[in-house]
């Protein structure tokens, strides 16, 4: 949720929210002013006419009377107020006053009251013979127009809230999805061409990556096909010097030997580092059966296998998980010290096969150098026959698998090289 508000799209949304509630409303609370002041004015305008008829036939007919159906009443002073006036009608009385003087181009006296009835008690021009004070009923103090308007005013204000809001996620979703693409970059072995969407810039943006996704690709299948040809152009003579040395059996042949090992270890990790195990095909292994099969040979020098948990299926490509675990015991072997322990453990929807040896670890100023390419320690983890691929090789092995490779030290001393990869399903047969 904090992640959310600290989002642009929340930002943009909260800053729309607030731009459109104020605009909407200041025209709320404008038009409502403008409704209300054209209500006075027409009703002061209706009252203005009623008092001058009256007025023109109380001169011209002193006498008259005025019907007892119309609501209006002549009397020589208006009855003493009983009651507390409303603080809203007083407020329209004095608009009244103010419309009615403009009307009537003269000072208006006027005297609300409730009883019986709700009634305007409005001072004539002249005294007559039937007194000088009409009754009128009270006009209606409030308008019903007001919630007409805030109803037009909410579907308004809904509908460009809406279009703002759809405006926005069409320029976040993209920028959203660039982003998690970006974070993909020299994490994933793959990267994937994001969509042609969004506004113009955006769109820009997404064209941008797509282009550097491509240019990265090229680059990854040319480094790939230089490391590949390379590894595979030494090995015709490097079989030819093998082949020499072995049938000149010299005094130094064993040494000799040795080195072209070496050359063909070196070779052979050229290749598994540029062909990667996409080509090969996926399947379901028990975790723990499959470490035991590939610790086997190693059982002599002092290798064991602890399977904390039976039945730990995992989807592997076996080939390549097979190298990877060689790589990691024979590291464990030669840079370490015995025991090395092979662990198999289930850590929260994963499988944890972890290779601790009883060295003395590595600095931990230098993990994030162990793993990149071509990079050899300095201290402890050295040798002959590398090419500073091996821990890049499984990390990148690991993260075919969707998985991850996991360096530290161990708090009673040695060093832990951990492949988490995900836990395959377990489907019961009834």
């Amino acid at each position: 949720m904090r992640r959310f508000a600290d989002s642009l799209y929340a930002r943009l949304a909260l800053v729309l929210l607030v731009a459109l509630g104020a605009s909407y409303g200041t025209m709320y609370f404008l038009f409502l002013a403008h409704l209300e002041e054209t209500r006075n004015a027409n009703i002061a305008r209706f009252v203005a006419q009623r008092v001058q008829l009256i007025e023109e036939l109380l001169d011209s007919r002193p006498d008259a009377e005025l019907p007892p159906l119309s609501g209006l009443r002549i009397a020589e002073k208006p009855p003493a107020a009983e009651g507390r006036i409303p603080a809203e009608t007083l407020r329209f009385v004095t608009q009244l006053r103010t419309h009615l003087a403009a009307e009537m181009e003269r000072k208006i006296e006027l005297v609300p009251v409730l009883r019986p009835a709700p009634g305007l008690w409005i001072r004539l021009r002249r005294p007559s013979t039937s007194g000088q004070w009409l009754l009128m009923p009270m006009p209606p103090v409030r308008s019903n127009r007001g919630a007409s308007l805030r109803l037009v005013m909410l579907v308004g204000f809904g509908v460009f809230f809406a279009g703002g809001m759809i405006l926005l996620w069409q320029i976040q979703r993209p920028l959203k999805r660039l982003g998690r693409a970006l974070e993909t970059v020299g994490h994933s072995p793959r990267l994937d061409k994001l969509p042609r969407a969004g506004v113009g810039e955006i769109r820009i943006l997404g064209e941008r990556y797509n282009d550097m996704v491509e240019r990265l690709h090229r680059y990854e299948e040319d480094r790939a096909t230089m490391l590949a040809g390379v590894a595979h152009d030494l090995r015709s003579p490097i079989t030819r010097l093998r082949l020499l040395l072995e049938l000149g059996q010299g005094s130094r042949g064993g040494e000799m030997l040795q080195n072209i090992d070496d050359i063909e270890r070196i070779t052979e990790q050229f290749l598994v580092y540029a062909r990667g195990s996409d080509d090969e095909p996926v399947e379901e292994r028990d975790a723990g059966l499959f470490v035991e099969e590939v610790a086997a040979p190693y059982r002599e020098q002092g290798v064991s296998v602890v399977c904390e948990q039976q039945d730990l299926l995992v989807a592997v490509r076996a080939n390549s998980l097979r190298r990877t675990l060689i790589n990691l015991i024979e590291n464990a072997l030669e840079y370490g010290r015995s025991p090395v322990v092979v662990r198999v453990a289930r850590l929260s929807g994963s499988v944890a096969i972890a290779v601790e040896d009883a060295g003395d670890g590595i600095d931990p100023e230098q993990m994030a150098q162990a793993l990149r390419p071509f990079s050899r320690l300095d201290s402890s983890r050295s040798g002959k026959g590398h090419c500073g691929l091996g821990l890049v090789i499984a990390a990148k092995i690991a993260e075919e698998h969707q998985g991850r490779l996991q360096l530290r030290n161990s708090a009673g001393g040695g060093f832990v090289a951990e492949i988490l990869l995900p836990a395959a399903p377990r489907i019961y047969n009834i």
